[in-house]
């Protein structure tokens, strides 16, 4: 992979070469505005990602202190981290969390967990749809297909990439 990124211009510039020499004008041309489409999707939704993580860590934080739970900055942090891994981030982000509140206060930890419980439903069904749809350009139902027809077919890679193809269709 960084062999691939370090020589990504020669590389790009040989593809170049090789599809004007052994392809149709057109279907050059065809080729290079799909794949303009995907990469401009592809880091929209990246975009996305990462706005999204950060609205999740700090609705968590706020959450956490608003109930004054203890760990509230670094739990919050920790489970914007781990919300880039679609779906099952947050819920492992949770379970770190869930441990170091136990440690200090163990009746405190199922308050937390149905704080994060309820959290994750409201960003997974209202926020994430809407913070991704808007980013690419993508109605929120169209991303919440994408997700789940993605995660059905290929898992996690399919939940990834599930919502730049289905925004590279969309916009095509």
């Amino acid at each position: 992979a960084i062999y691939l990124l370090l020589g990504k211009e020669t590389l790009g510039g040989q593809l170049n070469r090789l599809m004007e020499h052994y392809l149709k004008p057109a279907w050059n041309d065809k080729i290079l505005y799909v794949a303009a489409i995907f990469d401009n999707s592809f880091h929209k939704f990246i975009v996305g990602q990462c706005i999204e993580a950060v609205v999740l860590g700090v609705l968590c934080i706020v959450g956490m202190t608003v109930l004054r739970l203890p760990y509230g900055m670094m739990i919050g942090t920790l489970i914007g981290f781990t919300a880039l891994i679609p779906v099952a981030g947050a819920y492992i982000g949770a379970g770190v969390g869930a441990f170091m509140i136990f440690t200090v206060a163990p009746m405190k930890t199922l308050g937390f967990l149905l704080f994060i419980l309820i959290l994750q439903q409201i960003e997974g069904n209202v926020i994430y749809p809407k913070v991704v749809g808007s980013s690419i350009g993508l109605p929120g139902m169209w991303v919440l297909s994408a997700v789940t027809i993605g995660g059905g077919l290929a898992g996690i890679p399919g939940m990834l990439l599930g919502v730049p193809l289905a925004a590279t269709a969309y916009h095509l």
